[in-house]
């Protein structure tokens, strides 16, 4: 598996986990957290970090079988 494949799949991964994260998030400071801040910026924040996890799983993942194949 080449790396370009591992960044590929990272981010269509991450973009749909980034997705959900958003949404529930969003959902949850709406509805059951009284906060000062904004929810849609701290349901967004969430998204990135999940982005970031899933692609940088995915390309660690990549290097991983590289380095085994």
């Amino acid at each position: 598996m080449n790396l370009e494949l591992s960044a590929v799949l990272g981010v269509v991964f991450g973009v749909l986990a980034a997705a959900c994260a958003f949404v529930i998030s969003y959902g949850e400071y709406k509805r059951n957290w009284s906060f000062r801040g904004n929810a849609s910026l701290m349901a967004l924040r969430s998204a990135a970090v999940t982005f970031a996890f899933f692609f940088v799983a995915a390309l660690a993942v990549g290097l991983l079988l590289r380095l085994l194949t």
